[in-house]
């Protein structure tokens, strides 16, 4: 059972956020109008499939072609790429002349249907010829109507730290309004200087999230495939692993190349498999008031043990059940409810040596008590839907967390801390299991 994106604010719910339409999870790469695959495409997408690549970004047109350049290739590759649980995205390079016209090569793309009634995932427009403000969102807006409200869209830029001159009349705020997924060209390959590829994406990932204002906006970084090799692609996987990147490909310089491929068939061991529905169950998280992230927060960074409480507090129905206000919770408040239902004991929780409960409350979460305390939770929730508080259960502060029974069971200190991403994906997946009356 899973959760949906619907769940009324304040209130914990029993819902299913679905993998999202558009982008799979997985990697993706991308081929323009001159370089097509030929000869055998069944087997070429059995080794995109064998490698892990789950988009294929597929070039339709451009302003100065048809909307479908080849029609006839396309639908072979829609059907095969289908046939391997590939997403086929469709874009198209705009100069924006004719914004409304440029839009609409994309709406022929979107509706184009194969001889066997199969249809393009999603649609990606290539922005970078024209940046200005007026002829984007006529574009944009055009687009967006034209398709529907929930129709996935990406919109591909330049990432923020290049340097062309374009760059700094990108409409961030504008795109994040109009388009499902911003997909930065990330290519640390400048004729300018020499770049390292996992400082170089994280930085992009990170002032794209600062210039939307946006945590939860859907990042897809476009990497660089033009002449690099498996060591700068395996950083920029690290990168993208690192700050929170939903999803990733390669921009190939012609084709990509067999090392190319054998590095992206690594991408499982930098993105978790499901990171889509990570980043809709923050969204969810944040939609309904149980979590509480910054507008200018990195949902990369680590959540404090009291705002996870918080969070598990409002979102598992522990504050609904003993009828405290969201807004009204408070870590403190959120500490004494686990402690009075049991589940810091069950769980084993304790204050780190030398901590106070303050200072507890305050520090990074680690995963594994995490897991332990949401378990424990929905364990009690279960087994006592009509849950009271311990009568005589601890309201001080220095008693909510007792020392572990054994050394062994203590967090290792070099464990990595909850990010607010992975908390999201642990709470709500938890709320089905959970009695909420």
């Amino acid at each position: 059972m899973a959760l949906s994106l619907s769940c009324t604010a304040g209130k914990a719910a029993t819902h299913n956020i679905a993998g999202p339409a558009g982008l799979a999870d997985g990697p993706g790469i991308w081929v323009n109008m001159w370089n097509y695959p030929s000869g055998d495409i069944d087997s070429y997408c059995q080794t995109l499939h064998a490698k892990g690549v789950r988009n294929l970004f597929i070039q339709t047109s451009r302003s100065n072609t048809e909307a479908i350049t080849h029609p006839a290739e396309l639908a072979t590759i829609i059907d095969a790429c289908h046939r391997y649980k590939i997403r086929v995205i469709a874009w198209s390079f705009a100069e924006l002349q004719n914004p409304e016209g440029d839009a609409d090569k994309l709406v022929t793309a979107a509706r184009f249907s194969s001889t066997t009634g199969q249809h393009i995932d999603a649609v990606a427009a290539n922005l970078e010829k024209d940046l200005s403000a007026v002829k984007v969102e006529t574009y944009s807006k055009h687009l967006r109507q034209s398709l529907g409200s929930s129709y996935p869209t990406v919109a591909v830029v330049y990432s923020p730290l290049n340097h062309a001159p374009q760059v700094a009349h990108i409409p961030w705020k504008m795109l994040d309004h109009y388009y499902t997924v911003l997909a930065p060209m990330n290519y640390w390959n400048s004729k300018y200087a020499k770049l390292d590829a996992y400082t170089y994406t994280i930085a992009t990932i990170q002032k794209v999230r600062e210039l939307v204002g946006r945590p939860d906006v859907e990042i897809h970084v476009i990497g660089d495939g033009m002449g690099t090799h498996a060591d700068s692609i395996s950083q920029f996987m690290r990168a993208c692993q690192q700050a929170g990147a939903t999803s990733a490909s390669i921009y190939p310089n012609y084709k990509v190349t067999a090392e190319q491929l054998d590095t992206i068939a690594q991408y499982s061991e930098f993105f978790p498999v499901n990171s889509r529905f990570r980043l809709a169950a923050l969204r969810e998280a944040m939609a309904n008031g149980s979590l509480d992230v910054p507008a200018n927060a990195d949902p990369a960074a680590s959540i404090s043990r009291g705002e996870f409480y918080k969070f598990v507090a409002r979102q598992l129905g522990l504050s609904n059940h003993f009828h405290i206000e969201q807004r009204a919770l408070t870590a403190d408040k959120a500490a004494e409810l686990l402690d009075g239902i049991g589940a810091l004991a069950m769980a084993k929780i304790h204050i780190p040596n030398g901590m106070t409960s303050d200072q507890a409350l305050q520090a990074p979460v680690g995963s594994r008590e995490a897991l332990n305390l949401v378990a424990s939770v929905v364990s009690i929730r279960s087994s006592n839907p009509h849950l009271k508080l311990a009568v005589g259960s601890p309201h001080r502060a220095d008693r909510w967390f007792s020392q572990p029974a054994y050394a062994a069971e203590q967090e290792d200190p070099s464990a990595k801390s909850l990010t607010y991403l992975e908390a999201a994906q642990i709470v709500l997946q938890a709320s089905p299991g959970v009695n909420h009356s």
